[in-house]
């Protein structure tokens, strides 16, 4: 796939809306008019489209084609070709409309239409005023003022009209973009646009993993993704990505790599009758403990039970073959995500505090006008060692205005951001992180529209599993002591590979394991 860059006009854009997005088709459809768009070519694909809404009630999408080709006759020769070359251009876009920022494309047409409609009224009175038409200029102003307090952003959310959007939106869900995987997707719910989201830990708990995986599965489910790394080089962070999306180790021998996985508290202490339970003895020897992990020992984990009252989660391993991260292996599997994905993600690194938010957002918006490429999802890696906006600002003041700057990010450009942030010293040791431990500034919470935390003790990180609680939602219920206990294989960048929800009140009797030995 060969990047080009592309005729990128805000008409461009507003046709590209109306041809493949019904809800920019819908909230268009009030403020359109012809004269709004400069070119000839523009004006008869909004034609087009809107009709085509105004009568099946959602955007045409594939079917502009079949317009064309029965309009085409009627047109000029020069709109034919121009048109031919639009539709040409954008059919690899037809078929993404969950991944098309609707939102921010109205809230850029709304501006032009309004410096559209602003430089037609002044020319238009001017021309009055000459003619000493008094009465036909102010009614000139008047259809101005009209179009000025239809796109204010000032609505009566009384009115019908608007409750009936509101249900329209919901049941549309073009706001909601997508959710992680297992039981760690349900707890922390659908990722939203305008949303602030972040992940809290202490030092070397996996911040960066995860704001990787998010990415991931952003990526998976056809959101333009950018990731922007503060911390590491290109080099590293295309390394964890790769070996993410492949599992493909590093090793030169031996490359059998322990994986976690879950098991039944029942099946290890020998007390479950079950016929369908996986084997007949214990895994604990006589005081309860488990032994070391040897992959040629008889025992086997069981969860026939899994997801019924009789399961009793916990954890053990298993071991698996994979292959050595080669160019040829790596190449081959890449190449076929990419084909599956599409050209939705952007990677860039900075030097850590050499940029800041400001120097960013120049770099996002030059990337939307080279490649037309606007994200969905914005993840930054990590916004605490960004360079200061201000240099007379310091200290606490300095974090909160960067919190609040990114906030203001993810709603005026209509996507998730998404970021981490580390916990205080005090935390370093404890069992459950929770929002009193956030290092610097508490304020950093208010600004978040949710949040989790990486709860995780030595024996835990050696038996390759973590505790994940959030922390913070802003429209829900949470209990920021629940976890859910997470599988891991960070050396083959596999940070989520399952997930449990832990009852609190388990975890508090749950027994730490001893420390992982593999017989030779």
């Amino acid at each position: 796939m060969r990047r080009q860059a592309v005729n990128n006009t805000i008409e461009d854009k507003i046709l590209t809306g109306m041809i493949i997005s019904t809800k920019f088709c819908r909230d268009i459809n009030r403020l359109y008019k012809k004269e709004y768009l400069l070119t000839s070519y523009a004006q008869i694909i909004a034609r087009w489209c809107l009709d085509y809404y105004r009568k099946y009630r959602e955007a045409p999408i594939k079917k502009i084609q079949d317009i064309y080709h029965l309009e085409k006759s009627k047109l000029k020769e020069a709109d034919t070709e121009i048109i031919s070359a639009f539709l040409s251009k954008l059919s690899d876009q037809l078929e993404q409309e969950e991944s098309f920022n609707a939102e921010y494309i109205f809230d850029k047409a709304k501006e032009y239409f309004k410096k559209r409609s602003l430089s037609i009224t002044v020319t238009n009175v001017q021309s009055l005023l000459e003619l000493n038409k008094i009465n036909s200029a102010e009614k000139e102003i008047q259809k101005y003022r009209e179009l000025a307090a239809e796109s204010s952003g000032w609505i009566n959310p009384l009115l019908e009209q608007e409750v009936k959007k509101y249900f329209q939106d919901e049941q549309d869900k073009s706001h909601v973009l997508f959710q992680m995987p297992d039981q760690v997707g349900k707890m922390i719910g659908s990722f939203e646009r305008g949303w602030l989201f972040s992940v809290f830990g202490p030092v070397k708990r996996g911040k960066s993993f995860w704001l990787q995986e998010i990415a991931i599965q952003a990526i998976l489910e056809n959101q333009k993704t950018l990731f922007i790394s503060l911390e590491m080089g290109t080099h590293r962070v295309k390394r964890r990505i790769y070996k993410r999306l492949t599992a493909f180790g590093e090793k030169d021998e031996g490359n059998t790599f322990i994986y976690p996985c879950f098991d039944c508290v029942k099946n290890q202490n020998n007390t479950c009758k079950k016929n369908q339970r996986n084997n007949k003895i214990s895994l604990l020897n006589e005081l309860g403990e488990k032994p070391g992990y040897d992959d040629k020992m008889a025992y086997r984990p069981c969860i026939k039970c899994r997801g019924t009252k009789d399961f009793e989660v916990t954890n053990w391993f298993t071991s698996i073959e994979r292959d050595k991260m080669k160019i040829r292996n790596t190449s081959k599997k890449i190449r076929g995500i990419q084909r599956l994905i599409g050209d939705n993600f952007r990677l860039q690194s900075y030097p850590a505090f050499s940029a800041n938010l400001s120097q960013i957002l120049g770099d996002i918006e030059e990337l939307e006008y080279i490649e037309n490429f606007i994200p969905d999802v914005i993840v930054i890696d990590y916004p605490d060692i960004l360079a200061p906006e201000d240099s007379h600002v310091i200290g606490r003041e300095r974090i909160d205005e960067t919190w609040k700057t990114l906030k203001n990010i993810a709603e005026t450009r209509h996507c998730l951001v998404v970021v981490a942030s580390q916990t205080n010293r005090g935390s370093f040791d404890k069992k459950n992180v929770v929002q009193t431990d956030a290092a610097e500034d508490i304020r950093k919470l208010a600004h978040v529209d949710a949040a989790i935390a990486l709860n995780q003790l030595p024996g835990e990180k050696r038996e390759k599993i973590i505790r994940v609680a959030l922390i913070a939602e802003r429209d829900g219920d949470y209990d920021q002591y629940q976890s859910c206990l997470v599988l891991q294989q960070l050396e083959l960048g596999q940070i989520n590979l399952d997930s449990e929800l832990m009852s609190p009140f388990l975890e508090d009797n749950k027994k730490s394991s001893k420390h992982i030995s593999r017989k030779k």
